[in-house]
């Protein structure tokens, strides 16, 4: 269960309250229809559940896009960016990929319509790990401080200052709670906040187990050594239960340190955690499992009873999106 499960799930739970919600993923194999069953997700915004719409973004389809944006004509566009000496000019351009999407993601999060309205109250992108992650949210600072005008210019100007207002945009960074996960997402922390200078919105504690046991038996099982388990006196199913329920108790505790080390150093982050669910593929079901769970901690008024047997949006709700 990684960050495209918990980008899906956070993207649904905000459909849940009602908010007109755009998933995107970045020039990836798709996964969204294998996790909402719906149809293969591409280049074309796709609908995935009421409220919630899915597209991924490759540099091919944005730069075709912003190309006819800026010509105007898609026949000037291809006598142009089709031109062979042209495509592959544009190909060894450093980080170009990178702002295009990253610019067509900008496009759709400040999309209006007719009436000068947002048409997405929430857009969720699934953004790259750790190094190319850090890259990726550079690009726009990268080219605003080699060059200072012209139209690249000012569309990578206004996406650094879309990406640092915190009242637009807050970066949600995923760990398991590991020693080395937690070190890379603390460092990574840092950097988006003292040298990106973008907001943090969550921190997740990713795949938590939760404790099985109350905690006087949970601290026998700590203190058991592997040799006072082979000396119990039963068969070794039960003695393999044992085993099991030791692991168990040690996974608890030594991810309970390190959720502790977050929560220290979270500033003005959320901490979010997330269950470990036991799945050998996970479905819908089990992503409005997580929504719920991620929605119940960030809004107190959530009552999760109230929806994990009722259908996804009942009356009350489709009326008041309708309305809106």
């Amino acid at each position: 269960m990684g960050k495209t499960t918990l980008a899906s799930a956070f993207a649904l739970s905000c459909a849940m309250q009602g908010k007109k919600t755009l998933l995107i993923e970045l020039n990836v194999k798709d996964r969204l229809n294998s996790l909402f069953g719906a149809v293969e997700v591409g280049t074309e915004i796709v609908e995935l559940e009421q409220n919630l719409y899915g597209v991924n973004i490759t540099p091919e389809a944005a730069m075709e896009e912003y190309g006819i944006m800026k010509l105007k004509l898609k026949m000037v566009y291809r006598a142009v960016f089709e031109n062979r000496l042209v495509h592959s000019f544009l190909k060894i351009i450093p980080g170009l990929n990178e702002l295009l999407m990253l610019g067509k993601s900008h496009y759709h999060a400040t999309e209006v319509d007719d009436s000068g309205r947002y048409i997405w109250d929430m857009v969720v992108i699934d953004a790259p790990a750790t190094g190319h992650g850090i890259f990726f949210l550079k690009i726009p600072s990268v080219i605003t401080s080699i060059i200072s005008a012209g139209p690249m210019f000012h569309d990578a100007k206004r996406i650094q200052e879309f990406l640092s207002d915190e009242s637009l945009t807050a970066i949600n960074l995923v760990t398991l709670p590991e020693d080395m996960p937690v070190n890379e997402t603390l460092e990574l922390q840092q950097v988006i906040l003292d040298e990106l200078k973008m907001p943090i919105g969550m921190l997740v504690a990713n795949c938590v187990y939760s404790p099985a046991f109350a905690p006087e038996q949970m601290q026998r099982l700590l203190e058991l050594d592997p040799g006072d388990v082979d000396k119990l006196d039963c068969d070794d199913h039960m003695k393999g239960f044992v085993r099991a329920a030791r692991f168990r108790s040690q996974r608890v505790e030594m991810q309970r340190e390190y959720i502790e080390r977050l929560d220290a150093n979270k500033q003005d982050a959320q901490l979010i955690q997330t269950s470990y669910h036991f799945a050998e593929r996970f479905d819908f079901q089990t992503i409005r499992k997580l929504a719920i769970e991620v929605r119940a901690q960030l809004d107190p008024d959530f009552q999760p009873a109230q929806h994990e047997d009722a259908p996804l949006y009942d009356t009350a709700t489709e009326e008041l999106s309708a309305s809106s």
